[in-house]
């Protein structure tokens, strides 16, 4: 079967804010979905030079500007388009000057492609681009008259490289995709793309398992670390880390302990910290669900552990 279609259709859109980007690794925020998707189309601004020697053509070269997206929504809610754009919003107001600062997100979109793949079913294009800010759209309106006409909310947004490296890699990542038809894509790429960003090509599916430990400090904070199967560098995803819902941390009793959950730097054993509230109650045991995934879409093997220091 042949590969070649043409696109028509898309959906599938989400964002995922740019937590933290450096040297060390990239970490997002939870994915958040725009429903009603018109149109996304990006601008690589790409082209290729050629110089001149020799009474002729004698070297070309590509060349890569900047991203530029061009995103039609049928409307995009606005406590969401607030915190794409930086804006500071309160009991349903958002408040706009000429100071605000968009983020950095993550872009993510589906392409639908036309025909099926081997097993008949439908074939997409998966879309991350990873790192980009959103400008302010227009607002506005016109009087309703004898027909209708829908106005959509139109944006653009610019997209960077990852100041993070992918291993064996010379720069960021700008974007990565992928065909659901494509034999060398596994199914778990395809079911785990929009858990989070990918930004580089080594998908690690393998197991992670957990330990976990109290540290001797003054707030005797629980730490628990991951381990990859194949002993790969990884992170967890930090949309899946909610505590009490997939990290509980209780006291004798049973009863859940408040405080806060920092996840570490990504590498061969990230860590998910957590720090009680003062006045709490000593730490007893840890339960660790399958709900927490690291940023390759594998959900972990669950932990329930009693620790001491």
């Amino acid at each position: 079967m042949s590969n070649e279609a043409p696109k028509i259709g898309l959906d599938n859109v989400v964002i995922a804010e740019v937590l933290s980007d450096d040297s060390n690794g990239i970490v997002y925020g939870e994915v958040i979905p725009l429903k009603g998707a018109v149109n996304a189309t990006v601008n690589p601004n790409s082209d290729v030079a050629t110089d001149f020697a020799d009474n002729g053509a004698f070297f070309a070269s590509n060349n890569r500007g900047n991203s530029e997206l061009s995103l039609e929504m049928i409307d995009v809610d606005p406590a969401v388009l607030a915190k794409m754009l930086g804006m500071k919003r309160a009991n349903g107001i958002t408040r706009e000057t000429g100071m605000d600062q968009s983020p950095y997100f993550a872009f993510g979109f589906r392409v639908w492609i036309a025909g099926t793949d081997a097993e008949g079913k439908n074939r997409y294009q998966l879309v991350w681009y990873a790192k980009g800010k959103f400008s302010v759209p227009e607002t506005g309106g016109e009087t309703k008259r004898d027909s209708l006409d829908f106005r959509h909310l139109n944006m653009s947004g610019q997209f960077v490289a990852t100041q993070f490296v992918p291993e064996g890699e010379d720069t960021g990542t700008i974007c990565m995709h992928c065909r659901t038809d494509d034999a060398d894509v596994s199914q778990t790429t395809v079911t785990n793309w929009f858990n989070q960003p990918i930004v580089s090509l080594a998908v690690d599916t393998g197991a992670v398992t957990l330990t976990a430990e109290l540290r001797d400090t003054p707030y005797n904070d629980l730490v628990i670390t991951g381990s990859k199967a194949g002993g790969s560098s990884f992170n967890f995803a930090s949309s899946s880390v909610k505590l009490n819902e997939t990290v509980i941390v209780a006291d004798e009793n049973g009863a859940p302990i408040n405080g806060s959950l920092v996840i570490g730097s990504a590498g061969v054993s990230p860590t998910i910290t957590f720090t009680p509230e003062d006045g709490e109650n000593a730490i007893e045991t840890v339960t660790v669900t399958a709900g927490v995934k690291d940023t390759f879409g594998v959900s972990v093997t669950p932990l329930s552990l009693k620790v001491s220091v």
